[in-house]
Formats: C-alpha cells, sequence, structure tokens
C-alpha cells in the first residue's frame, strides 16, 4: 500500500505534464525543436524517477529535480516544463523537510531558493518584476517547508505512539509474571524479616536454655509478639491485594528507623546514620535493601556488629550496610532457614529504580553491601506545575509559517510600490512594516489567542502611519497583502486555541471498555469568535488606511460611503477568515480524533493489565488467608502456651508455607489450596506443590 502511495504521484505527474504539453504546445509561436523536446522528455522523466524515490532518498530527489528544471529552462521554451520547476520542486522540499534533520531541510530550501531562479534571472535580469516573482517563490518554498516540518512532527508522534502502545501490549502480557515477582518480594520481606527473627531468638533460647534460662521467656514474648506483627502485616497485604496497590509513605526515614530499632532488640549492636528527609523511589528501595541486608546478617552472622549509612552524593542515595565478623569467627545459617532469594532482590529493588548495588566479603572479614540510586531532587519534589513542550518541528514550522507570510506580504506590497512608482526607502518601510506585522506568528502554537491579538494591533497603527505621512498615503493598497498573516492567524486560532490532549491520564478519563465521547467538541463557538473578531481589527484599520487621504475610489470620503465600502470589505475577509477557520478546525478535528483513538487503545491495554495483575492479587490473598496466617496463629498459640518446641516448630512450619507460598510464585503458578496433613509435633502443617514436607524443629 505504501509503494502504491508512493508511485501515484510521479504517475499523476507525468500524466499532467503530458495534457500541459498537448495544451500548451499548440499555442507557442514556433514549434519547439527536436532538442527541446528531448530536453522536455529527459527533465520530465528525471523528474517522475526522482519524485518515486523522494521518500528514501528526498535530498538526492531534490537535486536531480532542480537539476532538471534549471537545464529545461535554459534548453527549452519556458512553457514547456511548467510542472517541473513549480510542483515538483515543491513537493521535493515538502519530502526533504518531512524526512531530514532540520538543518539539512534548511539548507536545502535555501539551496533551491538560490538555484531555482538563476535562469529567469539570467535572462531578464535582477530588478523589477524578478525580484517580485523571486519573492513569491521564496514564500511557496517557505510553505512547504513549513508543511513538511508539520508532516515530520506528526510521524514522530504517530512513532511515539505505536512505541507507547507496543511498551503497553508488552506490559500487559508480563503484567501477571511482574504482579508475582512484586508480591513475592513482599512476602519475602515479611517473612524474612519478622519469621527469621522468630526463629533464630528461638533456636538461641533452645540452645541456651541451661545455663541462661531466662531467655526463653524472652524468646516467648518475642515469638507472640512478632507473630501478631506479621498476622498484621500479610492481613495489610491480604486488604491490598483486593482493592490495589498499597500507597506510598510520604516519608520513609521514620519506617527504616523503626526497621533498625526492631533488630537492635535482637541485642546486637547497630550504628546508623541516615538523612532526615527520604522519600520517593530511591527511600523504598533503600527500604527493602536494608531490611534485607539486616536480616541475612542476622542468619548468618549472629551476633556480630552491623552498621548502616546512608547519604547523598548530588543526585544519588548511597547506601552502606556492613556487618562484622560474628563472635567466634562462626557463620552459616545454623538454622537453614535461608530461602536464597535475598542478594538477588536487592539486586531487583536496586535496578528497578535505575541503580546499582553490590554485596560480597570485606577485606577484614565481614559482608558489605552498597548501593547507588538514582535520588534526583524531581523525584524528591512533588511538581506543581507543568509546562507544554514544543519540538524543534514545530518551533521550524512556525518560523516557516512566519517567513512565508511576511514574504507573501512583501511581493504583494513591492510590486504595488513598484507600479505607483514609490521609491526604495518606501519599500523598504513597507517591508519593516509587515514584518512586525507577521512576527507574533513565530508563537501561533504557543499563545494563538494573543498573537491574533498582537497581530490586530500593529493593524491598527498602519492609518496612524498613513495619516502622519511616515508612509505616503498611496501606499493603503500595498498594506492590504498583510491579510495574508490574519489568515495564518485565524488558522492557528482554530487549530491550536485549545489543548488536544486533557492533562489527565487515559485511564482516569474513560471507563475501561468506552470510547472517547466525540460529541459537539469543545471550545467550537469560543474558536469562531475569532472570524468576527479578526474581521473587525482587519477591516477598519484598512477602510481608514484608505480614507487616510480624505478619498476613497477617488471620491470623497462621506459616512454612507465610508459605511457602504466597509460593509463589502467586512463582508469579503469574513469569507476569507471563514475558510481559513474552518481548514484549522478541521486540522483540530483530525488530531483530536487520532489523539482520541490512541488513547482509547491505551486504556483497553492498561485495564487488561490491571485485571490480570488484580487476579493475580486475590489468587495470592486465597493463599495467605488459607495457609500462612493459619501457621502464624499456631505460633501465637504455642507461645502463650510457653512452649519453645511447639513455638519452634510453628515458626518452621510457618516459613515453610511461605516458601512454597514463594515457589508456586516463581513458578507462575497460582497458590495452591493446602491439604492438611497430621505431622508429628507440627499439626495443621500444609503439604504444598513440592515434595519435600515441613518436619518439626
Amino acid at each position: 500500500m505504501g509503494i502504491a502511495r508512493g508511485r501515484l504521484l510521479p504517475a499523476l505527474f507525468a500524466v499532467a505534464q503530458s495534457v500541459l504539453w498537448f495544451t500548451t504546445v499548440p499555442t507557442l509561436e514556433e514549434p519547439p525543436s527536436t532538442t527541446a523536446w528531448v530536453v522536455a522528455l529527459s527533465a520530465t522523466a528525471f523528474t517522475v524517477v526522482a519524485l518515486e524515490r523522494r521518500n528514501r532518498t528526498p535530498l538526492a530527489a531534490l537535486g536531480v529535480i532542480l537539476a532538471a528544471s534549471v537545464l529545461g529552462q535554459v534548453l527549452a521554451p519556458p512553457d514547456m516544463l511548467g510542472l517541473v520547476p513549480g510542483l515538483a520542486v515543491l513537493t521535493a522540499i515538502f519530502s526533504v523537510t518531512a524526512r531530514s534533520d532540520w538543518t539539512v531541510a534548511l539548507g536545502a530550501t535555501a539551496a533551491a531558493a538560490v538555484v531555482q531562479p538563476l535562469p529567469t534571472a539570467v535572462r531578464h535580469g535582477f530588478g523589477g518584476a524578478p525580484v517580485s516573482d523571486w519573492l513569491i517563490t521564496v514564500g511557496l518554498y517557505l510553505v512547504a517547508s513549513a508543511l513538511g516540518a508539520g508532516r515530520r512532527h506528526r510521524l514522530r508522534e504517530r512513532q511515539a505512539a505505536k512505541e507507547q502502545l507496543a511498551r503497553a501490549e508488552r506490559e500487559r502480557e508480563q503484567a501477571a509474571v511482574t504482579e508475582r515477582e512484586r508480591l513475592a518480594n513482599e512476602l519475602h520481606d515479611i517473612s524474612a524479616h519478622h519469621l527469621t527473627s522468630v526463629v533464630v531468638s528461638v533456636e538461641a533460647a533452645r540452645r541456651l536454655g541451661g545455663s541462661r534460662p531466662e531467655l526463653a521467656a524472652e524468646a516467648l514474648t518475642f515469638a507472640s509478639r512478632t507473630a501478631r506483627e506479621t498476622q498484621s502485616a500479610l492481613r495489610r497485604l491480604v486488604a491490598v491485594t483486593r482493592v490495589g496497590d498499597a500507597p506510598a509513605p510520604p516519608s520513609m526515614t521514620a519506617p527504616i528507623e523503626a526497621l533498625i530499632a526492631g533488630f537492635g532488640r535482637l541485642g546486637r549492636p547497630i550504628s546508623v546514620c541516615l538523612p532526615a528527609d527520604l522519600t520517593g523511589p530511591a527511600a523504598e528501595a533503600a527500604h527493602g535493601i536494608i531490611r534485607e541486608a539486616l536480616t541475612n546478617a542476622l542468619r548468618y552472622a549472629p551476633g556480630a556488629s552491623v552498621g548502616v549509612r546512608a547519604e547523598r552524593a548530588g543526585d544519588a542515595l548511597r547506601l552502606t550496610v556492613d556487618n562484622g565478623k560474628p563472635p567466634g569467627g562462626t557463620g552459616g545459617d545454623r538454622p537453614g532457614i535461608g530461602s536464597g532469594r535475598g542478594v538477588a532482590g536487592m539486586h531487583r529493588r536496586a535496578a528497578a529504580v535505575g541503580g546499582q548495588l553490590s554485596a560480597g566479603p570485606r577485606p577484614g572479614g565481614g559482608w558489605r553491601v552498597r548501593a547507588v540510586l538514582p535520588d534526583a531532587p524531581s523525584a524528591r519534589r512533588p511538581v506543581t506545575g507543568r509546562r507544554r513542550d514544543f519540538t524543534r518541528e514545530q518551533r521550524i514550522a512556525d518560523g516557516a509559517v512566519f517567513g512565508s507570510a511576511a514574504v507573501a506580504s512583501w511581493s504583494f506590497a513591492l510590486t504595488n510600490a513598484r507600479n505607483a512608482g514609490h521609491g526604495f526607502q518606501v519599500c523598504l518601510l513597507l517591508a519593516l512594516v509587515l514584518t512586525v506585522h507577521a512576527l507574533p506568528l513565530l508563537w501561533r502554537r504557543r499563545a494563538p489567542w494573543l498573537v491574533l491579538a498582537a497581530i490586530g494591533a500593529t493593524a491598527l497603527v498602519w492609518p496612524v502611519l498613513l495619516r502622519s505621512g511616515v508612509l505616503p498615503p498611496s501606499t493603503a493598497v500595498c498594506l492590504l497583502g498583510g491579510g495574508v498573516v490574519e489568515l495564518a492567524a485565524v488558522y492557528a486560532v482554530a487549530a491550536y486555541g485549545r489543548a488536544l490532549r486533557p492533562a489527565t491520564a487515559p485511564a482516569a478519563r474513560y471507563a475501561p471498555s468506552s470510547t472517547p465521547p466525540m460529541t459537539y467538541p469543545p471550545g467550537f463557538r469560543l474558536s469562531y469568535l475569532s472570524v468576527p473578531a479578526t474581521v473587525l481589527s482587519f477591516g477598519i484599520p484598512m477602510t481608514a488606511a484608505f480614507a487616510a487621504d480624505g478619498t476613497l475610489l477617488g471620491e470623497p470620503a462621506g459616512p454612507f460611503l465610508v459605511l457602504f465600502l466597509s460593509g463589502q470589505m467586512l463582508v469579503l475577509l469574513g469569507l476569507g477568515f471563514t475558510v481559513a477557520w474552518g481548514a484549522g478546525w478541521l486540522m483540530h478535528g483530525r488530531r483530536r480524533r487520532e489523539l482520541s483513538r490512541e488513547d482509547a487503545a491505551l486504556t483497553a491495554l492498561l485495564s487488561g493489565a490491571r485485571d490480570l495483575a488484580r487476579s493475580e492479587r486475590q489468587r495470592v490473598a486465597g493463599g495467605l488467608q488459607q495457609t500462612v496466617l493459619q501457621q502464624t496463629t499456631r505460633v501465637i498459640s504455642s507461645a502463650e502456651a510457653g512452649s519453645l518446641d511447639d513455638v519452634a516448630a510453628a515458626s518452621r512450619a510457618t516459613l515453610a508455607a511461605m516458601r512454597r507460598l514463594l515457589g508456586s510464585l516463581d513458578a507462575g503458578k497460582a497458590p495452591a489450596t493446602p491439604r492438611e496433613t497430621a505431622v508429628q509435633g507440627a499439626p495443621g502443617t500444609w503439604e504444598g506443590p513440592t515434595r519435600d514436607r515441613t518436619a518439626p524443629g
């Protein structure tokens, strides 16, 4: 389909050029020579081939078309190749601007503006009519360049939209996997922080019960309290899985301090140094890394000293967790409760926020975890406002529109000034006045209503300049060329007067399965007010300018004549400005429909991803309620009964249940419904999808 569209324009060009030959050649005073026909046919053939390749090699296509145009104008009669120096060059400039970098496009447009009129200038000279014709040509080239820049912007937008939809599709496909990984990390954190502490303290009390009997009571109290905390954490997780993700805390400093204090209650020395305002994704990742590092220190280096330090360095948060060698030089996971997910989980947390983490032995013994996490100020402070950004292509298009409107008004003014016999100074002053009139078009996309007001204000200066004698009264007709600027301003108000895309996210605007409402568009009536406003702001100053010398059409400027001619002018201006407004509004509507379709597709993908994640959370919630929560109840009842053996068995069974739940998540399966078994010393222990069973401690 794309190849067919690319070949359609060259075919139409060849047909149109052939029709032009049949209509213009018979009217020539002298029949074209054989050389002229060969040149014309060759130039047309080269132009057709270049147009067919304009999207693949736009710069080379423009060069071929310019060469064919110049040679055709030199070696063939001017009327034989009317479309090559006109339509073909404009099309090539459009393609170069749409497909190439802006510097290349600007250079190509300038080269075409210099090379294209050379044969005419050599034949007729550089004064008079050729200058006016050259200005018209430059204006048309700038229009083609503006359209090409707009096309380049639309192509980039479409590509960005395709990439966004592709990312959303990939995220939807991976939504269940991502949610399983997130829940697995949450469950691992709960089991590591709470349950590991219970097992370690109970095992220590059992081993040292003969020499230190007071540890038994402390261990039972700690087990009861920690099991209740575990139940509370799990129930909060279950509640979150049923409704959505839990909101991030505003500050993570207090939770990290509470976490460190909890480990300090186990009797190990911990030194800490933290910033007072740890917030954002980096702080959340630091909380998880510190929790995992402290748990590993408790498990593999019992009794060793630990140091936690976090500090900011530029836009990064540097985190270090050190633990020394355990007393007596012994280490290792003696209780046998490690899950093997700790270091990998810390790496995932750091990578999730774009950071890096290393973990390994220290030179003097012990272990060190070091992380560097991006923590830019924008991630710590909420954004209170936003600025609408414009791409380079959009700014180039606005500059090209300004240039084309200014050049078109110059051409009209210079032609009439030359016919009226005005000198260089008057022509230069007219060009300056019309340039100031067109200058606001540089901001037409960013503030179209202000641009329209500024253009109307500059038009009010014209009758003042004419009546004060700065400009001769006979130059009033030269200022009519400024109407091109008003047309561009009215188009800009209709096309860009209201934001095309609301500030809210797509999912917040539409229901998951609904399509965006495309009823009567907002701002329709407000936008159309630009037409009567521009008619008055341009028509009244122009009427006053024509009447600056006291006459209209050679008659005394009486009230009746002024009103009659003003009415006619306002009607004609209204028709022209309505056409410009309609073109802008059609473009506005087309863009709104494109964005609405993109938003609807994105909303559907986001909704599908949310549904998959919600389903995964609900399955995990069922597994938690039926397995782990029951086991933590056994820990509490055993601690209240005062049996260290039962507490140890129940704690290990709870860890085993959590590990099986984690295994089901890692394998990409839904948590299996537990089957109650009778295991000696651990009643109520469930048998998961794996073959091993939880044994009593």
